[in-house]
């Protein structure tokens, strides 16, 4: 597993600001987004690189205490905190302020509460990584600090998709269990990701795996968003929640704050499934249908649309509400985009997306993971050394951590 990957290099760390006004109205119930102008980006001297450190220092342990949020003056800065991944698929952050980062051949990376790639994986999970498999989403128990250290996996195996139990041991995640199997896993459409919601129930989005039929057949656990209740992830089901169905491949998944609506992030077609586009951005309510393969883009009736549509492909991945206060960005959901190449920024009101900024584009290639971090930060992953990308610097691939402009 080992050889598949690249040894870390230390961490090198480089500012920009971001500067631009918000732009293009973006579409609203099933209409279309027009494709949003270009924020601009300024560049900022390098910081001093930080050395690789050897592990947290015991005093870091504890949860981290609430605090105000970290902002930025005169537009957001983006900090180039580890470098020399292999597709660093999803993060996750421990209740002390330290970061679990996935690379997709199976390597899961620690990150220290001061922000420090650390040299030695926690751990190497046997996966199978064809096309677009390997490990995907991560997620901490929301119990992590009070008796349950578990983080959750999602990876693809020889048997299809599964949901994997790891437990936290000292400096180690060591395999505990599978708590979810009978997903189908494919070349392509794997989908990965995996959150807890405010509910601390489990949610699982997977894709229909290249075979859309799966995604309207209600035996089936693919192209659905599951739930699995805290008796089921820690033990083992066959029988989760089948939340909502009629889904391609969804990619991310946040909560709005204050309403608790789930907001995800799906693929429209790429060309061998129908004509390329119609990526969507849904509000995922339980029991709906929506609708794939049987309709696309701003014709759902009969089923629930889109409330954000890209009629051009832009392959919308991870998603993250902002949800700190003290930021002009609060309550916005941020989007990662793998072929459109930047982080759109979605202003949202109720249920309906009212405009859509588009920024970092085309600076750091294909965008993949958005997680907000304890701090208020916003840490966002590139994904330029998977099949679909080129490296855009010698020092791909990247975690970004973006400090969200005060206002």
């Amino acid at each position: 597993m080992s050889g598949l990957l690249p040894p870390p290099r230390r961490i090198a760390l480089a500012s920009l600001a971001i500067v631009g006004a918000l732009v293009g109205t973006g579409g609203c119930g099933t209409g279309e987004a027009p494709a949003p102008p270009t924020g601009s980006v300024t560049p900022r001297p390098k910081a001093t690189a930080a050395p690789e450190g050897t592990g947290a220092p015991t005093r870091r342990r504890r949860t981290q205490r609430a605090q105000a949020p970290v902002r930025s003056q005169g537009g957001a800065r983006v900090e180039v905190i580890a470098t020399d991944l292999t597709v660093p698929w999803d993060i996750a952050f421990l209740p002390d302020g330290r970061a679990l980062a996935n690379e997709r051949p199976g390597r899961i990376r620690l990150v220290d509460a001061e922000g420090r790639l650390q040299g030695e994986p926690v751990a190497e999970v046997p996966n199978q990584a064809r096309g677009e498999g390997g490990l995907l989403g991560i997620a901490v128990d929301p119990e992590f600090a009070g008796g349950q250290p578990f983080v959750y996996l999602y990876v693809t195996t020889a048997r299809g998709m599964q949901v994997q139990r790891w437990r936290m041991v000292g400096e180690r995640l060591r395999a505990d269990g599978v708590v979810l199997g009978g997903i189908a896993a494919g070349s392509i459409h794997d989908s990965g990701r995996l959150r807890f919601g405010p509910d601390r129930r489990l949610y699982v989005a997977t894709g229909d795996a290249g075979r859309r039929q799966l995604a309207q057949n209600r035996r089936s656990l693919n192209g659905k968003f599951l739930r699995l209740e805290p008796r089921q992830y820690r033990a083992a089901t066959s029988r989760p929640t089948i939340y909502s169905l009629g889904h391609r491949n969804p990619q991310g998944l946040d909560w709005q704050p204050g309403t608790g609506r789930l907001f995800a992030t799906e693929h429209g077609a790429s060309g061998f499934d129908g004509p390329s586009g119609d990526d969507e951005v849904n509000v995922i309510r339980r029991g709906g249908n929506y609708g794939w393969p049987l309709v696309r883009g701003s014709r759902h009736e009969g089923f629930i649309g889109p409330v954000h549509l890209y009629r051009r492909t832009v392959a919308p991945s991870g998603a993250a509400f902002v949800t700190r206060g003290g930021s002009s960005w609060t309550g916005d959901l941020l989007v990662a985009a793998l072929k459109g190449e930047g982080l759109h920024r979605l202003t949202v009101r109720g249920s309906r997306v009212t405009a859509d900024q588009l920024l970092l584009s085309r600076t750091y290639g294909r965008l993949r993971g958005v997680t907000e971090a304890p701090d208020g930060s916003v840490w966002v992953t590139t994904s330029n050394r998977d099949s679909y990308g080129s490296p855009v610097s010698r020092d791909d691939d990247r975690i970004l951590r973006i400090i969200p402009p005060a206002g």
